[in-house]
């Protein structure tokens, strides 16, 4: 599924939501703010298409900081931009008050973001002074989004059910070498799978072995 997208239109959408929805932990001396940071890349379509999938998934990781609420500062949140090793470059920014939100913001860069995660966080650490809560959390979204043409992404849907295949039929080798009892028919079944996906009668006369 390898793309140079380096030719292809882009946008990176990023948004920051209050997450308070774990117990609180009133036991900490101060209050804690953790920052979960989800960073995704997909490709989708230019023009849209109801018969195929809306996306396809290329990266998604989670990672996760903590940080005293009292210790908060823009170098700090600059630190998680690359602690997070978010795997493209930042560039074509828009920000989004909600994940969800069709509309954007577009922004002049990385420094900006880093200004309206700031007004953010200063809302929710205000909002949990009046209430007394010492546990916060933060959902950091950073998504981008490479516009491919139809034929490249057909491809890349083929590509990727192919290797989805391949990794089926690893696990059934594996589980059969630690004991697993697969009937003739399940390996036929497989073997079935593996044509329709175009990988070739190679793959299918090794699973009848």
């Amino acid at each position: 599924m390898a793309l140079s997208h380096s030719n292809h239109d882009s946008k990176i959408f990023v948004s920051a939501t209050p997450y308070n929805v774990y117990k609180d932990d009133q036991s900490l001396e101060s209050p804690f703010i953790t920052f979960k940071f989800n960073i995704k890349m997909s490709y989708v379509l230019d023009k849209p298409d109801k018969s195929v999938p809306s996306y396809i998934s290329k990266h998604d990781s989670w990672h996760e900081f903590e940080h005293p609420v009292d210790e908060l500062t823009r170098g700090f949140i600059c630190s998680l931009f690359v602690d997070a090793k978010i795997p493209f470059a930042l560039k074509n920014l828009h920000w989004k008050k909600h994940d969800f939100d069709k509309e954007s913001i577009p922004l002049v860069s990385t420094d900006c973001v880093v200004s309206s995660i700031l007004d953010v966080c200063s809302d929710m650490i205000n909002a949990a002074r009046e209430s007394g809560r010492k546990k916060l959390f933060l959902l950091v979204m950073i998504k981008k989004q490479v516009v491919v043409p139809r034929d490249e992404y057909l491809a890349m849907l083929k590509a990727k059910e192919g290797q989805e295949v391949l990794c089926n039929v690893e696990d059934m080798i594996r589980l059969q070498a630690r004991g697993w009892n697969f009937q003739r028919s399940d390996w036929e079944d497989m073997a079935n799978v593996v044509r329709r996906a175009g990988l070739g009668d190679s793959i299918k006369k090794t699973l009848w072995i």
